[in-house]
């Protein structure tokens, strides 16, 4: 079977308008969290929100979604620039929120239309499949990335994805749901927004093409939970311990283990419990699973977004040497039951 390799990334963040920039703020605990200069919440208080600072706040809607996968985009094509070639065409796998107030079907085809259309790149974007299932989307279709090339259907091809929470209905609907961090709600998140993209080749096209791998794709699982948040339902981590250890099946153990996990962890209760789960009972294949990298406490939820964005991280710890290990695993839960993970294995550069 072909070995897959992300050979090229972008990201847009409310720490960064590039990828360097938005890794090394993460690294460095800087939290973008703010208070928003107009929206207040219920009691009064302004909303606390991790905005991208260039774009303007009263910018929302799809138009905002496209504004920040737009510049993700481009930088995760810049590879390719030395070889564009007109007639290159790659299809882009693209992660959105599951549908909900402030984001509609109409969204979901918005944005496909314009990122299929999308001028400034290097190649041409083909087909633009979209998966409207949140959080776990991006991690998801790091497997159907997969597929697509080793069934040759094309030689290189786009997974990414791209989410805001800007919006005074989705807004809204998260403090119903006391979701939005603030003075009332204990167990909630900031939300955030961003867009990351990943770009993967065959290794034969890498040598082929002379792309450098960033990281080796070694596996993908994916499931389901039936025991879902907002419900009255105990969660028990069934789903994502499932697709955990399906993931950690893969690994040579001892002598192989994960060395860092980055994962969607945001504050909510649902969210940490539901880890805790698997940590008891999948966690020898880690080397603590208890140390996992949660990006949503410097830069928001970015929800659809976080798949593509975690994969970008590996690949700066790697190449910057700071990665804790070359094994990563990624993984996600969505809201409406969707569990995904990934493992990445990176080449590490000298420690700096």
């Amino acid at each position: 079977m072909e070995t897959i390799f992300i050979v090229g990334h972008g990201a847009r963040t409310p720490l960064g308008l590039q990828a360097a920039s938005s890794a090394a703020a993460r690294r460095g605990g800087i939290s973008a969290a703010a208070h928003h200069p107009f929206m207040i919440d219920r009691a009064g208080d302004p909303m606390t929100l991790a905005l991208d600072p260039e774009l303007d706040p009263a910018l929302m809607g799809w138009p905002r979604l496209f504004a920040l996968a737009a510049s993700a985009l481009q930088e995760a094509c810049a590879v390719l620039m030395p070889r564009a070639d007109d007639n290159l065409q790659i299809p882009l796998l693209l992660a959105l929120p599951e549908l909900r107030p402030g984001f509609s079907a109409l969204d979901v085809e918005a944005l496909r239309t314009g990122l299929a259309s999308q001028a400034e790149l290097p190649v041409r974007v083909g087909e633009v499949t979209v998966s409207a299932r949140g959080h776990a989307a991006g991690v998801a279709l790091f497997a159907v990335a997969a597929e697509h090339l080793r069934q040759g259907r094309s030689e290189l091809c786009l997974v990414g994805g791209v989410d805001s929470y800007l919006d005074p209905d989705t807004l809204d609907w998260l403090e119903a749901h006391r979701q939005l961090a603030g003075a009332v709600a204990r167990s909630a998140f900031v939300p955030g927004e961003g867009a990351g993209f990943c770009l993967l080749a065959t290794g034969s096209v890498c040598e082929r093409l002379g792309l450098q791998p960033l990281a080796t794709l070694r596996t993908v699982a994916i499931g389901r939970e039936t025991r879902l948040i907002k419900t009255d339902d105990i969660c028990l981590g069934e789903g994502l311990t499932a697709v955990v250890k399906n993931v950690s099946d893969q690994l040579r153990l001892p002598a192989e283990s994960i060395n860092t996990v980055i994962c969607d962890i945001n504050g909510e209760r649902y969210r940490g419990e539901e880890w805790g789960f698997v940590c008891l009972r999948a966690g020898t294949g880690f080397d603590d699973p208890t140390g996992y990298w949660s990006p949503a406490d410097v830069w928001g939820d970015t929800g659809a977004a976080s798949g593509p964005l975690f994969a970008m991280l590996a690949c700066q710890a790697a190449a910057r040497g700071y990665a804790a290990g070359p094994r990563t695993m990624l993984w996600a839960s969505s809201e409406k039951g969707l569990r995904a993970a990934a493992l990445l294995e990176t080449a590490l550069a000298p420690s700096p």
